[in-house]
């Protein structure tokens, strides 16, 4: 199974709006996600893709581990990543957001090592692998990074 980091940055009129527009630009947004705890299978890689390519139907179901922030402040930062680590038996994902990257990335890093602790029997492969994006809102804005788990 190969899953897919996509991101991306939205304004719109509300911040539903602009977290569709990130939606968008991920190449999600046509699909109804469904939201998954944060564990990658066994022998699954992933690969930071920025967008969505591949075309699925309208509305289908697509499993996901979703990091989001909106604001509708306008002139504010906001930031939202996904981190992941992966071992031998399998691995984690841990979502965050926050005011700007440096703010995500160390609740991200704790995330991360605290679930590693939690499986230390596990073959942990390298380091921690993180995508933060950062936004600057104008109107409403949003963020989004997401793991979308399909097989291929």
């Amino acid at each position: 199974m190969e899953i897919e980091i996509v991101w991306g940055t939205g304004e719109g009129r509300t911040t539903l709006s602009a977290f569709d527009e990130a939606l968008s630009v991920g190449g999600i947004h046509n699909y109804n996600l469904v939201t998954l705890s944060s564990v990658v299978p066994a022998g699954a890689t992933v690969v930071e893709r920025g967008t969505h390519e591949r075309r699925w139907d309208v509305g289908e179901l697509v499993a996901v581990v979703l990091a989001e922030n909106e604001s509708p402040v306008e002139n504010e930062t906001i930031a939202a990543g996904l981190g992941w680590a992966t071992a031998e038996e399998g691995g984690v994902f841990f979502e965050g957001s926050g005011e700007n990257v440096k703010n995500v990335e160390g609740r991200i890093t704790r995330g991360i090592e605290t679930a590693r602790d939690t499986r230390d029997a596990w073959t942990w492969h390298g380091s921690i692998e993180t995508k933060i994006v950062e936004h600057t809102v104008d109107r409403a804005g949003a963020v989004v990074v997401s793991a979308v788990y399909r097989p291929v």
